[in-house]
C-alpha cells in the first residue's frame, strides 16, 4: 500500500497529470471568455489527476485485497485499535489510502462499511493528510523547520485523530456491539472481477465530482479576473491575521486552496511576492499555516465525495468540523512558540 500511495501514484502522476499541467501552463487567457475556458480545462486536468495515479490504481489495489482474502485478515488484527475510535477494523486500508488521496478512501470506506462506522470512518478519513497535504509538508516543513519539525507535524495527525475520534462518538453513539465479519479462504482473484469491481466504485466520481470541479474552478478564476482579490482578502483577515497570525495576503491562497492543494504553495509565493518564506514568515508562522493547511478543508473533491456518500447535511458538518479542527489546532500551535519566542 505504502509502495502505491508514494511510488507507483507518483510514478503515474508525473508520466501522465504533470505533462497535462505542463502542456496547459503556456495558456494563460486575460479576456473573460478565455478566463472561464481555462478554469474548465483546470477542472479537467483536476479530475485526471485523481483518478489516473490516486483513484483507479488504489481502488484496483483495494478491491484485489478482498478478493483475495488479505483485507478481511488485515481488518481482524487491527480491530481492537480501531475500537478506541469507536470503529471497526475494516476500515483500516481506507485510512491507509487516504494518504494517498482522500476521494478513493471515502470510496472504500463506502465499500467496506455502512450506517454509522461508514460517517464516522468517512469524516476521520479527511484529517489524514493526503499526498498534495504531505508535499507541502515535506518542502516547506522540511527546509524551514527540519526533520524535527515534520515528524512532529506528521505526529501531530494520529494525536488529533484520535481527539476527533472521541468527539464524534458522542455524536453518533455505537448501536451495536460489534462486528461478525467471515474470514475467507485466500484465492487468486480474476481479472474480470477486478475490473468490474473496481469500474463500479469508480464510474461516479466522473458525475459527482466533477461538475463541482469545473464549477468551484470557474467561479475561483472568475472572482480572481474580476480583481475581487483584495475584497476576499479583507474578508478573511479576522480569520489569517488575527487568529492565525499570518499576512491578510494569504486569504487568498487559503480559499483557493479548496479546489486543490497543489497550486496552494506556488499561490503562497505569488501573494508574497517570494519563494524564500524566511524573509516574510517567521518559523511560528511557517509551523501555523503549514499544520492550518494539513487539517483545513482537504479539496472540493472530497466533499463532492462525502455528499455522495452522507447527504448534505453530514457533508456540510464535515466542512465545519474541518475547519473549526484546523482554526483550534492551528491556534494551539501557535500561540506556545509565540510565547516561547518572547520568553527566548
Amino acid at each position: 500500500m505504502l509502495l502505491f500511495l508514494f511510488e507507483v501514484s507518483a510514478f503515474l502522476d508525473a508520466l501522465t497529470v504533470a505533462r497535462l499541467i505542463e502542456w496547459a501552463t503556456p495558456w494563460q487567457p486575460t479576456d473573460f471568455a478565455g478566463v472561464v475556458a481555462r478554469a474548465v480545462l483546470d477542472g479537467f486536468i483536476g479530475l485526471a489527476g485523481i483518478v489516473i495515479p490516486y483513484m483507479i490504481p488504489l481502488v484496483l489495489l483495494l478491491v484485489w485485497l478482498e478478493e483475495s482474502g488479505i483485507m478481511h485478515r488485515v481488518a481482524f488484527v487491527v480491530d481492537r485499535g480501531f475500537h478506541r475510535l469507536g470503529l471497526h477494523g475494516g476500515v483500516a486500508l481506507p485510512f491507509l489510502m487516504g494518504l494517498g488521496c482522500n476521494v478513493p478512501a471515502l470510496a472504500a470506506t463506502a465499500a467496506v462499511s455502512r450506517g454509522r462506522d461508514r460517517t464516522v470512518a468517512s469524516l476521520l478519513i479527511t484529517f489524514l493528510p493526503c499526498s498534495a497535504r504531505s508535499a507541502i509538508i515535506l518542502a516547506v516543513g522540511g527546509k524551514y523547520l527540519g526533520g524535527f519539525g515534520v515528524f512532529a507535524l506528521f505526529m501531530l495527525v494520529p494525536v488529533v485523530v484520535s481527539l476527533v475520534g472521541k468527539l464524534l462518538k458522542r455524536r453518533y453513539p455505537e448501536t451495536t456491539p460489534g462486528m461478525i465479519q467471515e474470514i475467507p479462504a485466500y484465492a487468486v482473484p480474476t481479472l474480470r472481477a477486478l475490473l468490474a469491481n473496481t469500474w463500479e466504485r469508480s464510474r461516479d466520481i466522473v458525475t459527482i465530482v466533477l461538475p463541482l470541479l469545473v464549477a468551484g474552478s470557474v467561479v475561483l478564476a472568475v472572482l480572481g479576473h474580476l480583481g475581487m482579490d483584495a475584497w476576499i482578502n479583507f474578508a478573511l483577515a479576522p480569520v489569517t491575521g488575527w487568529w492565525l497570525g499570518l499576512p491578510v495576503a494569504l486569504g487568498v491562497p487559503i480559499l483557493f486552496g479548496v479546489l486543490r492543494k497543489e497550486p496552494s504553495l506556488l499561490m503562497v509565493f505569488s501573494a508574497l511576492g517570494t519563494q524564500e518564506l524566511a524573509g516574510v514568515l517567521d518559523t511560528t508562522q511557517i509551523a501555523t499555516f503549514l499544520v492550518f493547511l494539513t487539517f483545513y478543508v482537504p479539496c472540493v473533491s472530497t466533499f463532492a465525495m462525502m455528499l455522495r456518500l452522507l447527504g448534505r447535511r453530514d457533508a456540510l458538518y464535515s466542512v465545519g468540523l474541518s475547519i473549526g479542527v484546523a482554526l483550534v489546532v492551528a491556534a494551539a500551535v501557535r500561540w506556545p512558540l509565540e510565547l516561547a519566542g518572547r520568553m527566548l
